[in-house]
C-alpha cells in the first residue's frame, strides 16, 4: 500500500507540473497577443491576467513582472527556433560568405515570428537603459546562446584562415555577431525595412568580411570536418 502512494503521489506531481506549465504557456500566448494588439506600455499585467482568465496574483507569481513575461516570451520563441533551425544551417554547394548570411537572415526572420518589431525596440531599449536588471541580464543569455550556436557551425566545418592559423569557432562566431546586431538593430528600428533588405545589407557586411579573413578554397566550398581539400 505504500508503494502504490508514493506512485499516486508522483503521478499527482507530474499532473501539477504538467498544469503549471499549460498554464505558464496559457499566460505568456495571451501576452503575445496582446502586446502585439496594443503594445508593452499600454498592456498592464491586470489585462495580461484578464486576457489568460487567471487572477493578477497567479501572473505575478508565475512571471514576477511585465519584464518577466517579456523574457519569457522571447526566451521561449528563442530557444525553439534555434533547435528548429539548428540543421538548417549547412547547404551543399553553397559558399561560406552565403551560408552565414542566410543564418543570420533565418534568425531576424525568426524573431518576427516570435513578436513585432516593436516588441524587439522596446527590450533593445530596456537592456540600454537598465543594463543590469533581470531582463537585461537574461537578454544577454540569449543573445549569448546564438552565438554558441554559430560557434557550434563553424566549428563543424574545415575552415582556415588566410595566413594558415586555424579559426577560433568562438571568437568568429562573436565576430559575426558584431557584424550582424548593427543591421537587426536598423531593421527592427525601420518599420518599412523588409527581410530582403535586411539581407541585402549582411551580404554587403559579411561577404566582404569573409574573403578578407578565410582561406580562398574553404571559403568559396566550405566542407565538413576532415573534407576539405
Amino acid at each position: 500500500m505504500a508503494g502504490l502512494s508514493s506512485i499516486a503521489s508522483v503521478g499527482e506531481l507530474g499532473l501539477r507540473s504538467r498544469k503549471k506549465a499549460k498554464r505558464r504557456d496559457e499566460i505568456i500566448a495571451a501576452a503575445a497577443i496582446l502586446f502585439a494588439r496594443q503594445g508593452i506600455d499600454q498592456t498592464s499585467m491586470a489585462d495580461i491576467a484578464a486576457a489568460a482568465g487567471i487572477s493578477i496574483p497567479t501572473v505575478f507569481n508565475y512571471f514576477g513582472s511585465k519584464d518577466g513575461v517579456l523574457i519569457a516570451l522571447i526566451s521561449d520563441g528563442t530557444s525553439d527556433a534555434r533547435e528548429q533551425d539548428r540543421d538548417q544551417h549547412w547547404r551543399e554547394g553553397a559558399d561560406l560568405g552565403t551560408l552565414m548570411v542566410e543564418l543570420y537572415v533565418r534568425v531576424s526572420r525568426r524573431t518576427l515570428e516570435i513578436a513585432d518589431k516593436r516588441l524587439w525596440r522596446y527590450a533593445e531599449s530596456a537592456v540600454i537603459r537598465h543594463p543590469t536588471t533581470e531582463l537585461a541580464l537574461q537578454y544577454q543569455g540569449i543573445s549569448d546562446a546564438l552565438v554558441d550556436v554559430v560557434a557550434e557551425f563553424i566549428d563543424s566545418l574545415e575552415l582556415r584562415l588566410r595566413h594558415g592559423q586555424v579559426v577560433s569557432a568562438p571568437f568568429m562566431a562573436r565576430l559575426f555577431q558584431d557584424v550582424w546586431m548593427p543591421c537587426f538593430l536598423s531593421f527592427i528600428t525601420h518599420e518599412e525595412q523588409s527581410l530582403a533588405a535586411h539581407e541585402v545589407m549582411l551580404r554587403e557586411r559579411m561577404l566582404p568580411l569573409v574573403d578578407m579573413l578565410f582561406d580562398e578554397s574553404c571559403a568559396k566550398a566550405p566542407q565538413r570536418k576532415g573534407k576539405c581539400a
